[in-house]
């Protein structure tokens, strides 16, 4: 999974360029009692799920699948200002 963080309100362009490279809304914009909401945008394999949490101005961006490192360069190239989260350390763990 690759996660990104905006500002809240850059959804709708990231929406817009997700859907100019093909990206169809799954699953549409939801809310929940508390205010937080999420959508889900796919294209073959791979899924990018938007959320927000409503005490938060932020916009969360995770992207799943098998096309992650595509979703990631569209993303990249926006020009706009996204925080790229730095991928989990993966421990080594020597056996018995």
């Amino acid at each position: 999974m690759i996660r990104y963080s905006c500002q809240s309100e850059l959804l709708p362009t990231i929406e817009g360029a997700l859907a100019a490279h093909g990206y169809q809304i799954e699953v549409p914009l939801q809310h929940n009692a508390a205010g937080a909401s999420a959508m889900v945008m796919t294209l073959g394999l791979s899924s990018v799920l938007l959320a927000q949490e409503p005490a938060h101005a932020t916009l969360e961006i995770e992207i799943w699948g098998v096309a992650q490192p595509v979703a990631a360069k569209l993303l990249d190239s926006l020009p706009i200002r996204l925080h790229k989260e730095s991928a989990p350390a993966i421990m080594d763990r020597e056996g018995p």
